[in-house]
């Protein structure tokens, strides 16, 4: 059998780190936010995804949530991060498809809820540096696209975390250094064709045979997709001047929408390696 402290590490992983990300941003909460406000605040009080806020409170660094819909909707990533940590805990207790050795699984738990939980930063405080780690909860994520895409190309767990560290640490840099409004979705952007083009070599070699293939297991993939796309609709749509934006409205689309289904993409995107790792190991 698996030994017990690999087999609940996932849980640990969500017990640790929601309370380590959380109580420190409850904290500038209660006591106010420090630091420059974030460009989007300067130009439009509606700029800022839609949400309307205060802009005096942004000014003086009081304490408060700016923008409280776009802010706690993405407390979401508590359950799809907690849906991944059950999964994986209850594959390595039962050998099931663990859909990757080590840590791996782990650190897909803390991207996942990272993903949500990150935002938060940015949409409570509305400042630079709380934008800042919004941005590089997304970095994360899409770092961990890219290099595990290649490790299922060559199995190599040292090119797994070269990569992941690499790839969301030189993102991070150019975004903080950059400071420009846009420059996280040319990042993103430029991070997803890496991916795209490294899943499609693993789909090459599914197509020529050189590994098993069940190709239901697919139908995550392209539900991930698919449901991602549903979202960045939703995030045009509700951006400030477009037809979804209503600044008043407490049923914001970027909130209710956008945050939750890229949180259910991630969650889909697991199962299609899962699906993938249990017809290898037949």
């Amino acid at each position: 059998m698996v030994q017990s402290s690999t087999s609940y590490r996932s849980y640990w992983v969500v017990a640790v780190a929601a309370p380590a990300v959380l109580l420190p941003f409850l904290m500038f909460v209660w006591l106010g936010w420090p630091g420059d406000p974030d460009s989007c605040t300067l130009t439009n009080p509606n700029a800022c995804f839609c949400e309307a806020f205060d802009p005096g409170a942004v000014q003086t660094g009081a304490g408060g949530v700016r923008q409280p819909s776009n802010t706690w909707f993405n407390l979401y990533a508590l359950a799809t991060a907690s849906l991944v940590a059950i999964q994986v805990s209850v594959d390595r207790r039962h050998r099931g498809p663990v859909f990757a050795p080590g840590a791996i699984p782990d650190v897909y738990v803390f991207v996942v809820l990272f993903l949500g939980l990150g935002s938060m930063w940015f949409h409570g405080s509305l400042t630079r540096w709380g934008g800042i780690v919004d941005a590089v909860s997304m970095y994360l994520f899409t770092a961990f696209l890219v290099a595990f895409a290649a490790y299922r190309l060559r199995a190599s767990v040292p090119l797994f975390w070269a990569l992941f560290l690499s790839v969301a640490a030189v993102a991070s840099i150019t975004h903080a250094v950059l400071d420009r409004p846009g420059t996280s979705v040319v990042l993103i952007a430029a991070q997803v064709c890496v991916y795209m083009a490294l899943e499609l070599l693993v789909w090459s070699r599914r197509l020529r045979g050189r590994v098993p293939q069940r190709w239901s297991g697919a139908l995550w993939w392209f539900a991930a997709l698919a449901t991602i796309g549903i979202a960045i609709v939703f995030w045009v749509l509700s951006q400030t001047g477009g037809r979804l934006c209503d600044p008043a409205s407490v049923w914001q689309p970027h909130a209710i929408a956008w945050h939750p289904l890229a949180g259910v993409a991630a969650v889909l995107l697991f199962y299609y390696w899962r699906e993938a790792a249990r017809v290898t190991a037949r």
